[in-house]
């Protein structure tokens, strides 16, 4: 099988990786559908993340990347392959292309850790919110346990949370959101799921899933903002 078709990556040269597993669009009928769990995808998520590895590129920096091709009714890659909300269990094509997903993002942050000693993992979602109240944006990190880059506060210009802590403050600047630090009542359905999870245990390593309001995806104007603020964060990031 030809897994180019379904999963599109490519190693980088500096140490982030971006997933993006619930944008894909495909629906190849041979690949039967899933028989539990949500059939909806992240609209324009995948362009939207094409974007901003694009905009990465004018700035000299290429990340690690991992983007889902087919669409979640097929294969969900944010949940375990033991759960059959991930893909049809009876679908041999379907448990290869999830492992496949995983084994790359292992490879990556291995990756990684071997040329820079540190990862950044930024897992790129949306969701729709229920009601005005919602933040725009919601950050999970399973309440701060997969932030663990944490830098000496007492030595100057000294960061917590390398890459996070810089991506909630600027975004804040635009849109309401909730860095998921703490138990809130919007967050608990984002606090992270199947992918952060994998960082949870991992040395030298900062992961968050980044769920994006649908209204913001649906803008030109806002989509945008969010693209370029995203693209500053990292490229500053870098410098440091």
């Amino acid at each position: 099988m030809n897994l180019k078709k379904y999963i599109e990556s490519s190693p980088g040269s500096v140490p982030v990786i971006l997933s993006c597993p619930h944008g894909g669009f495909l629906r190849p009928p041979d690949i039967p559908n899933k028989l539990l769990g949500t059939h909806l995808a992240d609209k324009n998520k995948y362009l939207i993340t094409k974007r901003i590895l694009q905009d990465l590129k004018k700035n000299d920096i290429k990340p690690y990347y991992i983007l889902s091709k087919i669409h979640r009714s097929k294969v969900d890659f944010n949940r375990p392959a033991r759960a059959h909300d991930a893909f049809n269990h009876n679908s041999a094509e379907a448990k290869e292309i999830h492992q496949s997903y995983h084994r790359t993002l292992e490879n990556f942050y291995k990756d990684c850790i071997s040329n820079y000693d540190k990862c950044l993992a930024i897992d790129l979602h949306g969701f729709t919110k229920p009601n005005s109240d919602y933040p725009d944006i919601i950050f999970g990190n399973i309440f701060g346990k997969t932030l663990k880059i944490i830098k000496d506060s007492e030595i100057p210009n000294s960061k917590r949370y390398w890459g996070f802590s810089d991506m909630v403050l600027e975004l804040s600047k635009y849109f309401t959101l909730d860095d998921g630090l703490g138990i809130t009542n919007f967050n608990l359905a984002y606090s992270g799921g199947y992918i952060t999870h994998q960082f949870y245990k991992k040395d030298n390593s900062n992961a968050f899933q980044l769920e994006v309001a649908k209204y913001i995806r649906e803008n030109v104007k806002l989509t945008n903002i969010f693209v370029n603020t995203f693209v500053s964060v990292i490229t500053n990031c870098l410098k440091e």
